[in-house]
């Protein structure tokens, strides 16, 4: 069964990460979130979106020049 939403500590425990940089996350707003009654909850939805722009954020595109250059000389 997948996930819809994740408590904080499911978060930390399928996403590997610290609970400092998770609650640091939330707190920048990168890591969206919602509460009911007092537990906070990150959609799934959320929580891919937050990958997705990290892993971007770490394996920026390479321009054109880097892609095609295949170390080939004429």
């Amino acid at each position: 069964m997948t996930h819809q939403a994740f408590t904080i500590p499911e978060f930390i425990g399928h996403f590997k990460v610290g609970r400092t940089s998770a609650y640091e996350e939330i707190a920048s707003g990168r890591l969206a979130t919602y509460k009911v009654g007092r537990r906070r909850y990150i959609s799934a939805h959320a929580a891919a979106e937050w990958q997705r722009k990290l892993e971007a954020e770490t394996n920026p595109p390479k321009s054109f020049w880097e892609a095609s250059d295949s170390g080939v000389t004429a």
